[in-house]
């Protein structure tokens, strides 16, 4: 007999698969960035939102952040923390994108690297959207999950 698989079961395989091609693609998209740091600081600063200082903050420092969560969230290490600063950066990358489409900005993602030539557009803007919605419904499973072993039964 096939045994069937619950709906608590599917989500939580969905989340699962979720999270770890979420950690992929933040590992993946952070090591081009760590491998070349002035053409990532590049393309912070061609998004003109921030100066020199908060550049190169920012041009330090997220990749590192990406790389830190992409492996929580593939390790299962910290999944709600790295959940939700998953969430978290795909609602910054929203809005950085969004205002570079908003200012006509002509410029080039920078999300993979420099060296990628994916120009800001309505399909890199739905991705980073995605990649939110996406952490977030991980994130509350999680949490579910985590508050719904606690009620005794």
């Amino acid at each position: 007999m096939k045994k069937r698989i619950n709906k608590n079961e599917l989500a939580n395989i969905v989340s699962s698969i979720i999270r770890i091609a979420i950690g992929c693609m933040f590992i993946y998209s952070s090591l081009p960035k760590i491998r070349h740091p002035y053409d990532f600081l590049s393309s912070v600063y061609s998004y003109e939102l921030v100066g020199p200082k908060l550049g190169m903050f920012v041009a330090m420092t997220l990749p590192w952040l990406e790389v830190i969560v992409g492996v929580c969230l593939v390790g299962g290490v910290f999944v709600s923390g790295a959940l939700l600063a998953s969430a978290a950066m795909a609602a910054m990358f929203t809005f950085v994108l969004g205002s570079a489409m908003y200012h006509s900005l002509n410029i080039t993602c920078g999300c993979f690297g420099a060296s990628s030539t994916e120009i800001v557009g309505i399909s890199t803007l739905l991705r980073a959207a995605i990649i939110g919605l996406l952490s977030l419904f991980a994130y509350f499973w999680v949490i579910f999950q985590s508050t719904a072993r606690k009620i005794p039964t």
